[in-house]
């Protein structure tokens, strides 16, 4: 039986299907070859935290190294507040959980990381932006070192907030350390030391936890609230503030990050937390000048929601939710 012949219509139809997935195709190739390039000079533009391979690699998991052995630093979006994960060969450390409505946002990201116990948290001071979430994260977790600065006599807090964590403290047994500079803790294969507070302070910012966390030759500084005061005695204990990487004080407050204590620290990499359209005008102007006049590479919460940083020991790659 002889084939039908193909009408002169349906061969246009296909030539024209095939002019259409031609050009598509090739828009496509072109995307990814502009993609490929940005990343592959991606350190080299003047374009903050875009991804490199080293980071895209490694967030997938495709290193040499298991994801288990490098240290990750997950700065979570909780607004003008604080909520910061740390881990590495499987142990975690949490530094404050946020505001008040925040506690169980902080649980879901644990959770979501399969993380059943915290081997150690910092409360770095009891301001609800930092404490706020705390007596949740406390009721549902496995704790197991407890840090927090001590206020001098009679400067001890009474808000609710802080009497809620105590209490979810004590409910589930947990016993608390004071946090003193010269501690330190195995962070897995990192170290976790604490800087301060040197001194003691009435005012609860200044009375903030600091501590450093080493892995490998890559440091990270995280500040609590620290203000210009704490920054002082920082400065003036003889402590090595180097580190690669910052987590500003107080939110980029112009009350915290001066100079000075920016150039000891000599960071390549810093971060802030603060909410979108807050009422204190987080981060103020001075200090991003600061950052941009050091050559400080920087991220806010604000803008590009949790930052997410990767470590193998030698490097640091930085990514951010947007």
């Amino acid at each position: 039986m002889a084939g039908r012949r193909q009408g002169r219509g349906s061969w246009k139809s296909r030539k024209l299907g095939e002019k259409i997935a031609f050009s598509i195709t090739s828009a496509l190739i072109a995307l990814v070859a502009l993609a490929c390039g940005l990343i592959t000079y991606s350190e080299t533009l003047d374009k903050p935290f875009l991804p490199t391979w080293d980071e895209i690699f490694g967030m997938a998991g495709m290193t040499d190294q298991p994801m288990d052995s490098r240290l990750q630093v997950d700065i979570l979006d909780v607004g003008n507040a604080d909520a910061i994960l740390v881990r590495n060969q499987g142990v975690n450390l949490l530094i404050d959980a946020g505001e008040n409505n925040d506690g169980d946002l902080v649980v879901q990201e644990l959770r979501s990381r399969s993380i059943s116990r915290l081997d150690y948290v910092i409360a770095t001071h009891p301001d609800a932006d930092h404490i706020g979430g705390m007596d949740v994260v406390v009721e549902n977790m496995e704790i197991g070192t407890f840090l927090m600065s001590f206020m001098p006599e009679g400067a001890t807090p009474t808000t609710k907030t802080y009497l809620d964590m105590l209490e979810a403290l004590d409910s589930k047994g947990v016993a608390v350390t004071e946090a003193e500079p010269g501690q330190t803790y195995a962070l897995g294969d990192a170290r976790l030391d604490i800087l301060g507070p040197v001194e003691p302070s009435e005012d609860t910012n200044n009375n903030s936890v600091v501590c450093k966390v080493t892995f490998g030759s890559q440091r990270f500084l995280f500040m609590g609230d620290a203000e210009k005061e704490e920054e002082d005695s920082l400065l003036a204990s003889g402590a090595d503030l180097r580190a690669e990487f910052i987590k500003l004080g107080h939110h980029g407050s112009n009350s915290s990050s001066q100079k000075e204590f920016l150039e000891a620290v000599s960071p390549t990499y810093a971060a802030i937390t603060c909410g979108t359209g807050n009422s204190y005008g987080h981060p103020h102007t001075e200090t991003l000048q600061t950052l941009e006049e050091l050559q400080i590479t920087y991220a806010r919460s604000d803008l590009n929601g949790t930052v997410k940083l990767s470590s193998d020991g030698s490097s640091i790659a930085v990514a951010t939710e947007r």
